[in-house]
């Protein structure tokens, strides 16, 4: 569970048994940003509006997906106008984890497969342009 407080206008974040506590400042949580998945931004994927903090939060580690609807209840609670695309956001983050899975298991695999195969099978798995 993401236990958070307010303090001075920043949000205090932390989640228990975890390697995880950020402060950010309330007016910024809503930051939205388009966000890209791929080493060629051009023949990557692109999702448009999302959460700038769901995104750098939980795609560095996987995370459950519980810790990110927690954290869009605590955007919202602060923040109930932002303008975040939110169903874009958890597809923007299962697909960037997933991204780097096979990124990391590319490098250990005997047979190699291509960044644009590794983008093509994305695109075709989560249905994106």
């Amino acid at each position: 569970m993401i236990k958070h407080s307010v303090t001075e206008e920043i949000i205090h974040l932390t989640i228990a048994n975890m390697d995880f506590s950020y402060r950010i400042p309330i007016k910024k949580i809503g930051s939205t940003i388009n966000w890209k998945i791929g080493e060629n931004i051009s023949k990557g994927i692109v999702l448009e509006k999302v959460s700038k903090w769901t995104l750098q939060l939980f795609t560095n580690k996987v995370t459950e997906l519980k810790y990110v609807r927690q954290f869009k209840s605590i955007v919202l609670d602060h923040l109930p106008n932002e303008e975040i695309n939110w169903e874009d956001t958890f597809l923007a983050v299962n697909i960037q984890n997933e991204y780097n899975r096979l990124k990391s298991n590319n490098q250990k695999a005997e047979i190699k497969i291509t960044e644009p195969e590794i983008i093509a099978n994305l695109k075709e798995k989560y249905k994106v342009d």
